[in-house]
């Protein structure tokens, strides 16, 4: 997964299906955001603050004090061997990252890189970890990385890995508090399968974070 994702829908249109209680009142003033990559805020939804159901803009990309490395993704063969730095927050620190698509830049014959939007029937759930807690600081030491795996099948050619997307029954688990990590780990093996996906070529002004405009997921 090279790092960008859609968030195109409205809040309620992502919690609709994953959350009991859908009357909280959400006023997102970033409205519609076709084009985010890692180290901003993107929406996120779970149940970090004591149980309690909650959509919270958290900082994509972990970074511990102790490394020097800045972590956008989280391989998911490396959590389940309970590899670092992830076997810290798998216990306590999983949430979703809910998505209409992500795009990827696979090169072409010439050596060019032609971006492609992916994305399933209707919203994802992106399976994430984070370091951030109630009252903790927005910042890169409490990010979040979203799980990602190998990719198979057709979509090689697009990219050697995706991201993990969760159906919603399974996202509600994920970030069900009561859940063990043993058992969170497990729930990774049963994600949305990649025939699930469809994706297609996308212009070329998506290279640049800042382009935001709908017709950014448009085919060419």
């Amino acid at each position: 997964m090279c790092g960008r994702i859609v968030q195109k829908s409205g809040p309620l249109d992502y919690v609709e299906r994953i959350f009991t209680n859908q009357s909280q009142i959400f006023a997102d003033p970033a409205g519609p955001r076709f084009n985010i990559p890692p180290g901003t805020r993107p929406l996120t939804l779970h149940r970090l603050t004591e149980g309690t159901e909650a959509i919270a803009r958290l900082p994509w990309g972990y970074k511990r004090p102790d490394s020097k490395h800045f972590m956008s993704n989280a391989k998911l063969e490396t959590i389940l061997k309970n590899g670092w730095p992830w076997r810290f927050l798998i216990g306590a620190g999983r949430i979703l990252v809910p998505a209409d698509g992500w795009y990827e830049w696979p090169v072409l014959a010439d050596g060019t890189k032609q971006p492609h939007y992916s994305q399933g029937h209707g919203p994802l759930y992106f399976a994430a970890l984070t370091a951030w807690s109630p009252g903790a600081p927005l910042d890169a030491a409490h990010g979040f990385a979203i799980v990602t795996n190998d990719t198979k099948g057709g979509m090689v050619d697009i990219h050697a890995r995706r991201p993990v997307a969760l159906p919603a029954d399974i996202a509600q688990r994920w970030i069900d508090p009561s859940i063990s990590a043993r058992d969170a780990r497990d729930l990774l093996h049963e994600d949305v399968p990649e025939d699930a996906f469809t994706w297609h070529p996308v212009r070329q002004e998506v290279g640049n974070s800042k382009y935001q405009l709908p017709d950014a997921i448009d085919p060419i």
